[in-house]
């Protein structure tokens, strides 16, 4: 096996040079040859500036072929890539710059102004602006336009246990920390990931969610493949249906509320495409609206699991597993995926037996080498071989995982637990419902109250006709005590549903048990 990621891109460029590698909605198109002498002359520019194996370089890009370039070109120097998610903050964006060490950022004109607001002369990382040239930063430089010649090749001195990638948490309890990944480690998921996602060289992948969460990943995994890759800069559910019907889309990558929105738009009727494979994640869909997908789409979505420190592929429930003949799987996140190792444990790190609820553990040649200038942490995330997950679980005698909970979410109540998953598969049974999120809110007797959180269709809707509708649905421990109507739910940069933001006005002033 290839073991670093230029060993692994220096095999694909040479050996799908004449395919079309990336297509954008402009109707631009780049070969694989086009990748290889652009991504050279990149490096060399890069090289130019000091940035060699070790180094790490900042991509805070909009999705688009640039972003693809400037990542090969990192692999091609053995550099280290720290991928910075467009939607995040400024103030979180240039925390991730610092704390990683970039030693360069590349950055779209859109978005290099708080990078390039500093003094001149003043410390910092080398700037490469795409799409324009910034006259108040002295310090950016543009990127070397799309070459059409071949120059000097920069190569990796990497191996295999050099660091490839610095990946930050989503911070959804705390600063993000930054999550080392080796060579070796990025290399492996991208070969778990050509098999669990189904990945061939014949896919046209459309991948709109951003290039520096999930959707560059499995673009990485497609170049790896010799795919080619349709590229979106942000979701939009009319054009997706539209380049589903009538671009030959064979493969995409979703977040549920984005299967919703298209749900919104199409029948089993009037659908039509090639789709053979929809990988969904980030979070769990509703029972009910997996079911009007399946009923839509038919038997072509694999469901991941796994973390920032173990990714995507923890456990995977399979195109045969989505089966409206077993509903209890669909509430499952299936088997311990090809690669990885997968067990619950009690809080004192002991594995539990089938059907008890505890911490999942994952085990796999791609998880974290450790978390950036952080031993304390990194020691606290491993118990031997295997990973915390923070995710709360259980496992039935057939390996399939059941996700209860995020370790910090669950809600204790009058001395219960009480799993917001399961609270929110209750409520997301009523056809009514659009979307919904369950928090513990402060209660002085029970300590937390139970707290739904509700987008519905129906504008009739009240919190009582929810309120009842569960009732027989669940222990009456773990019923919501309210109900809040709301036309949207927040999400964080990673299509995540943000409970922090949701519990914040109601802990004003206290302190979370839990955190």
């Amino acid at each position: 096996m290839r073991d670093t990621l230029w060993h692994a891109y220096r095999h694909s460029l040479d050996v799908h040079r004449g395919r079309t590698a990336i297509e954008l909605e402009s109707g631009d198109r780049y070969t694989y040859d086009d990748l290889d002498v652009w991504s050279a002359a990149v490096a060399e520019q890069l090289a130019d500036t000091g940035v060699g194996t070790g180094d790490a370089v900042a991509l805070y890009l909009r999705n688009g072929v640039e972003f693809v370039v400037a990542d090969i070109a990192i692999a091609r120097l053995g550099a280290v890539k720290v991928p910075v998610n467009y939607m995040l903050p400024e103030s979180t964006v240039r925390y991730i710059v610092e704390t990683s060490g970039a030693t360069a950022v590349v950055a779209s004109e859109s978005l290099i102004a708080p990078l390039a607001d500093r003094a001149d002369g003043a410390d910092g990382p080398a700037l490469f602006q795409v799409g324009g040239q910034t006259a108040a930063a002295p310090s950016v430089q543009m990127l070397a336009g799309r070459e059409h010649r071949r120059g000097d090749d920069v190569r990796s001195t990497a191996t295999a246990s050099s660091p490839a990638a610095i990946y930050f948490t989503g911070g959804t309890t705390g600063r993000p920390k930054g999550v080392v990944h080796t060579q070796a480690s990025t290399v492996s998921l991208h070969y778990a990931q050509m098999l669990e996602a189904e990945i061939t060289d014949s896919e046209r992948l459309l991948l709109m969610t951003p290039l520096a969460h999930a959707a560059g990943l499995f673009t990485q995994t497609a170049l790896l493949r010799g795919a080619t890759v349709i590229l979106t800069d942000g979701f939009d559910a009319a054009k997706a249906l539209l380049a589903i019907r009538n671009a030959g889309i064979t493969w995409t990558f979703l977040v549920p509320t984005m299967i919703y929105r298209i749900l919104d738009l199409v029948t089993p009727d009037d659908y039509q495409g090639a789709l053979r494979t929809v990988v969904y994640g980030a979070a769990p869909m509703a029972p009910v609206r997996l079911e009007q997908a399946l009923s839509v789409f038919g038997p072509v979505f694999i469901q991941l699991y796994g973390q920032t420190e173990n990714p995507n592929w923890g456990t995977r429930l399979s195109k045969a597993d989505h089966d409206t003949a077993r509903p209890g799987l669909l509430a499952s996140c299936g088997q311990a995926s090809i690669m990885c190792d997968v067990q619950i444990v009690d809080p004192d790190g002991n594995p539990v037996p089938a059907g008890t609820t505890g911490e999942i553990c994952l085990s796999s040649p791609y998880t974290l080498d450790s978390y950036l200038d952080d031993a304390p942490a990194t020691e606290d995330k491993f118990i031997g071989s295997w990973i915390r997950t923070g995710d709360i679980g259980v496992m039935d005698d057939a390996g399939y995982v059941y996700l209860k909970d995020r370790k910090n979410d669950m809600i204790i109540s009058g001395g219960m637990n009480v799993y917001g998953r399961e609270v929110e598969d209750a409520i997301a049974t009523h056809p009514g419902v659009v979307d919904v999120a369950v928090i513990g809110i402060p209660h002085e007797d029970w300590g937390e109250a139970v707290h739904a959180c509700v987008v519905t269709s129906d504008p009739a809707m009240t919190p009582e006709d929810l309120l009842a509708w569960v009732r027989p649905r669940l222990a009456a421990y773990a019923r919501p005590k309210s109900v809040e109507i709301l036309s949207s739910l927040p999400e964080t940069p990673f299509g995540k549903i943000d409970k922090k933001t949701l519990r914040a006005p109601y802990w004003v002033g206290a302190e979370r048990a839990i955190g």
